[in-house]
């Protein structure tokens, strides 16, 4: 196969996480792994989403999560429609890019499944251009942003501070990793359609570390990843026995 232009990716920018408890989330973030936490939805986009939102940041890594603010048949809060089907967990994988309309030219010329179309924001400080697609990750998305001077973390956001200083000393977000049944889907996927390289793979069993042992598991990972951006996910399947 050719190699595939980049998308002109930059950095995995953020993680999304839908919650039921944004509390416990709080707690967990900035009095355990002592991040700050700098933005909170608007009460107008609360309303209109139906969830409630925070951000939490060490160095250059973003955590926002959203807890639904009614019940989990709500159809306006997409972390209540997730979480009625899951426990919590990643919702979506956010990107930023150089060119949001390059980025959704080349994705869906590759046969991405577009959510939505390149939206555009303007804040005092400039624009933001985004949009999202569907993915092999079953109902984690993935978002595409061009920042150019926009302020906000995202539109409704406001600034907030409170929480820690990141004295443990987060720096970024290195790679993401995910199990599957068989990562063939996904590893394709990433190749012809993100145009992700493999960087690396490993295989082993239990046995291989301890030849005693007549029983065990076993994995199968394999690395691809954005040789432009150093973006990487690391897939995991089992083993065959």
């Amino acid at each position: 196969m050719t190699k595939l232009a980049p998308l002109g990716l930059v950095r995995l920018e953020g993680i999304h996480y839908y919650v039921r408890d944004l509390e416990r989330s709080r707690r967990f973030y900035c009095d355990k792994l002592d991040f700050a936490e700098t933005w909170r939805a608007t009460p107008e986009l609360e309303r209109q989403t139906g969830q409630r939102s925070a951000c939490f940041v060490a160095g250059n890594v973003q955590v926002v999560c959203s807890a639904p603010i009614g019940p989990v048949s709500d159809p306006r809060s997409r972390a209540a429609r997730f979480l009625s089907k899951h426990p919590d967990g990643v919702g979506t994988l956010i990107f930023e890019v150089e060119d949001a309309a390059r980025t959704f030219a080349l994705l869906e010329e590759r046969g991405a499944t577009p959510i939505d179309e390149v939206a555009t924001f303007h804040d005092d400080g400039g624009t933001l251009r985004q949009f999202s697609i569907t993915t092999p990750f079953g109902d984690c998305t993935f978002r595409f942003r061009e920042r150019r001077g926009y302020r906000a973390l995202y539109p409704g956001a406001v600034p907030h501070q409170g929480g820690g200083a990141n004295r443990f000393g987060f720096e970024h977000i290195d790679h993401v990793t995910s199990n599957f049944q068989t990562m063939k889907p996904m590893l394709l996927w990433l190749e012809h359609v993100l145009g992700f390289e493999q960087m690396w793979q490993v295989a082993f069993h239990t046995s291989d570390v301890d030849p005693a042992r007549s029983s065990g598991s076993g994995l199968k990972s394999i690395v691809m990843w954005d040789p432009a951006s150093q973006v990487k996910f690391a897939n995991n399947e089992p083993a065959r026995p």
